[in-house]
């Protein structure tokens, strides 16, 4: 058996190590939740309220909120059918998470994923967002 106090300096090591760690962490997710903030407002709703002239226009019924930190498309007949991007502060890194909510019958079927997976903050673009969207729209409007 290994020496209690090789051990005890090993366990007391990886808990300042964890510490440290989570400290950056924090740090970092401050910084980049103010960006994610600000991809949110300033690229994402833009083309989320051009999907929706389009969709009026269309006779396409949804509305769009904007709570902090989101964008949401949400269908004036059904609820429970909604599109959100939300800034999820808990990832590392700092991530646009998507979730497509979709009435089926009696029961909801939601769907959570990255914006663009492998893509970082910086990189993403309003392109993102609008292939997001054409991809997620078609099981609200064939109906």
């Amino acid at each position: 058996m290994a020496d209690v106090a090789e051990v005890r300096q090993r366990v007391l090591t990886m808990v300042e190590q964890a510490r440290l760690d989570a400290a950056e962490h924090r740090a970092r997710a401050r910084v980049d939740e103010v960006q994610a903030r600000r991809f949110i407002q300033e690229t994402a709703t833009p083309v989320v309220q051009q999907v929706l002239s389009i969709l009026k226009v269309e006779r396409l019924s949804f509305q769009l909120s904007t709570p902090a930190g989101s964008v949401r498309l949400t269908s004036e007949t059904h609820h429970e059918d909604f599109i959100d991007l939300t800034v999820d502060a808990t990832q590392d890194p700092v991530t646009i998470m998507t979730v497509v909510s979709h009435l089926r019958g009696k029961s909801v079927s939601t769907t959570e994923r990255p914006l663009a997976d492998g893509v970082e903050l910086p990189q993403l673009t309003e392109e993102h967002v609008l292939a997001f969207l054409l991809a997620a729209l078609p099981v609200f409007v064939a109906r």
